[in-house]
């Protein structure tokens, strides 16, 4: 403590009136202890207020944080929702395509039923067309059942129902069926020679087999 703020000055010195406890101090220094208690004073002020700033910031840090989570925590239910929505329109995609097949379906079996009767009675009129060549004066009812045969193979063929052309050919047990063997030594074996039934496509699938006649080797007697 320095009394009443008197100093007295000798050769630069400052002395305290205290004999007790006597200090010297150069006048630079005391104005340096000055200027530092100033600085440190400042530096304290200082220090408060970036406390309170950085309390302040720990405040908004926390706020921030949760409402991070809250942000994480609504993306989590949004692609939760959307992943819901992406698996209900796929089923509902395979439903249609099931439903869209299970028609098709439907409609190619009630279609095939229809051809097949149709064929059948197409068949029916090719048998009475040869059966009138036996009759006299049946020119003319020949004509006119060659003529119904005519459109009935014209609606087969707008309906994509193809006939199969099997004579010369070698049998498929997938497109033909064998009503009849025949010998034939100059006709390799398996040979389709004649329809008795004419097979029909139907969309590249085999609507009808067709019924034929086969050949096979004579058989050789060993003597």
């Amino acid at each position: 403590m320095f009394e009443n703020g008197m100093f007295d000055f000798f050769n630069g010195r400052r002395t305290l009136e205290d004999p007790r406890k006597k200090v010297v101090l150069l006048q630079e220094e005391y104005e340096k202890l000055l200027e530092d208690r100033e600085a440190l004073e400042l530096l304290s002020e200082k220090f408060k207020e970036l406390a309170l700033k950085n309390k302040a910031l720990e405040e908004e840090m926390k706020l921030l944080k949760s409402e991070l989570h809250q942000i994480d925590s609504l993306k989590q239910e949004k692609q939760e929702v959307l992943n819901s929505l992406i698996r209900a329109k796929a089923d509902l995609e395979n439903y249609k395509k099931l439903i869209e097949r299970q028609n098709n379906n439907y409609k190619l079996q009630a279609t095939t039923n229809i051809l097949k009767k149709i064929i059948s009675h197409h068949d029916d009129l090719v048998r009475a067309v040869k059966n009138v060549d036996s009759q006299e004066n049946g020119i003319q009812v020949k004509k006119g059942f060659e003529m119904v045969i005519k459109n009935l193979e014209k609606i087969l063929i707008e309906e994509n129902v193809i006939p199969m052309n099997c004579e010369g050919e070698k049998f498929d047990p997938y497109k033909q069926e064998v009503l009849m063997v025949r010998e034939e030594d100059e006709i390799p074996e398996n040979t389709i020679l004649e329809e008795l039934e004419k097979g029909y496509f139907y969309h590249g699938e085999v609507l009808r087999p067709a019924r034929v006649v086969i050949s096979k080797k004579p058989t050789t007697i060993s003597k």
